[in-house]
């Protein structure tokens, strides 16, 4: 078998499925049907491995399931991942590119749970950062810093869980999807929070607000 560091492994004595560590990058490789030359006994061999080479193995197979379906998902259009980070500015839409990229990587459930994570995880950002800048007093910069954090942390966090599958539908020949709709959208978001803001502080303040 042929290493991804491109030495040689000997198979003697081992099956598919069998872990085998390359003798040139000394990491744990999964033997697999596809990459043998030769013949090598089908049925795998169980035991032997310490938890960090089971752990190592399991990393193997994960990242192998990774492949698998990002290949066979190699002809949909996917949002980039830069526009899902990029879109943590409102991170509800963040989770939304997100959600449908995993829906359209054949990840449907998941998908809509990013994206209810993400609507819940706004509304309530959004509530706690209002009271915070209309209630408090004197003002908390403390508060407002980590509140503002939010939306980067699920932003990364929004990214993180579609890139790898995404990534490698794109080596497969994914298009990228059109971003004009979810600017459109980010657009009118923020233009909805200003007035939103902007209309809660006359309603706490009233004639005084010229003086904040």
């Amino acid at each position: 078998m042929t290493c991804a560091c491109g030495a040689t492994v000997d198979l003697t004595g081992r099956r598919v499925g069998d872990s085998v560590r390359c003798g040139g990058c000394q990491r744990l490789r999964v033997v697999l049907r596809s990459q043998v030359k030769g013949e090598v006994p089908p049925a795998a061999r169980t035991g032997g491995l310490s938890a960090d080479e089971r752990h190592e193995v399991a990393q193997a197979l994960k990242r192998i399931k990774v492949r698998r379906a990002g290949a066979a998902r190699g002809q949909v259009e996917l949002y980039p991942s830069w526009a899902v980070f990029v879109a943590g500015v409102q991170f509800y839409l963040s989770a939304i590119l997100a959600g449908q990229n995993l829906a359209a990587l054949g990840e449907p459930q998941r998908g809509r749970r990013l994206q209810v994570i993400g609507v819940v995880s706004y509304l309530l950002s959004g509530a706690a950062l209002l009271f915070a800048y209309l209630r408090l007093s004197p003002p908390q910069p403390v508060l407002y810093g980590l509140l503002a954090g939010v939306p980067l942390l699920f932003a990364i966090w929004f990214t993180a869980a579609q890139h790898a599958p995404a990534t490698v539908a794109r080596e497969h020949g994914a298009r990228s999807a059109g971003l004009a709709l979810p600017a459109l959208v980010g657009i009118i978001l923020a233009i909805a929070q200003a007035f939103t803001v902007y209309f809660l502080m006359r309603a706490v303040y009233g004639p005084h607000m010229g003086m904040l």
